[in-house]
């Protein structure tokens, strides 16, 4: 009997499904038989977004796997790039404002977060020597002006690639959805002959050790397979449905669950594209928005307990100078929480069916491909199929929890307190791992390698008085280093101003040419 897994089942056509298929299919090729089945009409499985965030490594880990040259996909799927996220009034108190307050120092109430790692010096961060001049009074700039070097550039609208094509800087990119769904699809269906079905999982059979053997659908069809992969999204139709895996929802503290969003198209050659994602704060909640080559997406996430649909959606337009009455708005109540276990038996949930995270600590295809990358390093045998499940199970829980912990850090270390919504966040109970967090940055320890994603926030929001590490006080040959490399930072800072053209000038000469895939808009709509 063969002891290999031959049959997989994604079940599915979201953005999720369609990465988790193209995915398998690059790294088992002809060995593995994937077929998609494509459900229709899930409800809430994505909200009512129409641009996601794609990290860097998508790149590298997905399209160079595909042989997908990033221009490419990038021209078919109206992309910009996300070089950082900017968070705007966090700081600050005040009405509903997209503008940067001013701060007491009199600087501008914003702060970004790059897609690049805080630069390492030594055998220490760039963050701790930071901390070592501010404390010492030889600098008074903020952390992420002083150890990257995107700020001024995002501030100048800068492409992170130079008009030759050639990275100036780490970046990851925004893009329509449904037309990444479809890239993806055509991809896998055309390069690696990726089957698609059509149905709703609705019953299953299994074997006398439990695990699935074949899906039924609603429509009649039955759809055999031997490792099932969930990406249905919250409502988890195989795992949640079928093998009734409890979905547990995120902590009872504050939190924005609803949220409201609004398409704003505007014409590139009058417009310089941001390449970055905003996130501001708002009295009730905060708001984002994410370019595209044309236009851009803004939403507004807020507390259903404290404002209604109709004032959120109020603010949303206000924000943008749009008349309410007169501009088409989706509403949606994003679930957050994950289940209790991603992998059952031989059944694997992605994304947010494993997985629903706040938008601030990151959008649907969040961990994905690594949970794809663990999935295909620790395939199973048919024969084990559940064999890896407890380490994945794991892996999800915990970065389910740093998620979570991620969007609580901006809360708690924000000073705002000047609403009800404000002062709640900020007094919520603190997970135990982002407690330590919080006691090891008033100690200046050195972050774990988990909370290097928490220390830009720290700096801008708790940068802290006159503590820094204590061994820097025995390194004057690494205080050397670490003033060079400053140096040096601002050096490129100008260098890059000077020599790159702006995300505007670059999209522009990319999006020129578009391709068959790019014109075809009679696509189906995509879910997550």
């Amino acid at each position: 009997m063969d002891s290999h897994i031959t049959r997989i089942v994604v079940v599915g056509g979201t953005a999720v499904g369609w990465t988790a298929a193209a995915r398998l299919a690059s790294a088992f090729r002809a060995t593995v038989s994937i077929a998609v089945l494509e459900t229709p009409d899930l409800p809430g499985a994505g909200g009512n977004s129409q641009v996601a965030v794609i990290e860097p490594e998508f790149q590298r880990e997905l399209f160079d796997r595909l042989g997908v040259p990033e221009e490419e996909w990038m021209r078919t799927c109206r992309a910009s790039f996300k070089a950082a996220v900017r968070y705007v009034n966090w700081r600050t108190e005040g009405p509903a404002e997209i503008l940067p307050r001013t701060l007491e120092n009199g600087s501008p109430d914003y702060f970004y977060d790059p897609c690049s790692g805080i630069p390492e010096c030594e055998d220490s961060l760039l963050l701790d020597h930071w901390r070592r001049r501010r404390a010492n009074g030889e600098s008074t700039e903020n952390f992420d002006y002083a150890c990257f070097r995107e700020p001024p550039l995002m501030d100048a609208r800068k492409s992170p690639r130079w008009l030759d094509g050639r990275r100036a800087f780490p970046y990851g990119w925004h893009v329509d959805i449904r037309l990444f769904t479809e890239y993806l699809r055509n991809t896998a269906t055309g390069r690696f002959g990726v089957r698609t079905l059509r149905g709703t999982p609705r019953t299953a059979e299994r074997d006398e050790r439990g695990m699935l053997t074949a899906l039924h659908t609603a429509e009649g069809h039955r759809v055999p397979g031997d490792l099932f992969l969930d990406c249905t999204g919250p409502e988890g139709l195989v795992l949640a449905g079928i093998l009734r895996e409890p979905y547990l929802d995120a902590p009872d503290r504050p939190r924005c669950d609803r949220a409201v969003t609004v398409t704003v198209p505007y014409d590139r050659t009058a417009y310089d594209v941001d390449p970055f994602t905003t996130a501001a704060a708002l009295p009730s909640g905060w708001t984002w928005k994410m370019p595209l080559v044309d236009g851009f997406e803004a939403g507004h996430a807020y507390p259903g307990d404290r404002i209604g649909p109709d004032e959120a959606a109020r603010t949303l337009c206000a924000l943008w100078g749009l008349r309410p009455e007169h501009t088409p708005v989706r509403h949606t109540a994003p679930r957050t929480g994950h289940s209790r276990r991603a992998w059952v038996k031989n059944c694997v949930a992605l994304g947010p069916a494993a997985d629903a995270r706040d938008s601030l600590a990151g959008g649907p295809l969040s961990g994905v491909l690594k949970a794809l990358d663990r999935l295909v390093r620790d395939f199973p045998a048919l024969q084990d199929r559940d064999g890896p499940a407890a380490r994945f199970n794991r892996a999800v829980t915990t970065g389910s929890a740093r998620a979570r912990d991620f969007a609580q850090l901006l809360h708690h270390t924000s000073p705002r307190a000047d609403t009800p919504y404000w002062t709640a966040r900020r007094t919520a109970p603190l997970s135990p791992e982002l407690a330590d967090c919080l006691a090891a940055h008033s100690a200046a320890l050195t972050p774990e390698r988990h909370e290097l994603r928490y220390a830009g926030v720290l700096a801008a929001l708790a940068p802290g008085g006159r503590t820094f590490r204590a061994s820097l006080a025995h390194r004057q040959d690494a205080r050397e280093v670490a003033d060079a490399h400053f140096v040096r930072i601002k050096r490129q800072q100008h260098i890059l101003l000077e020599t790159l053209p702006t995300a505007g000038q670059y999209l522009s000469r990319l999006h020129v040419r578009p391709t068959a895939q790019h014109t075809d808009r009679t696509a189906r709509t995509a879910r997550y």
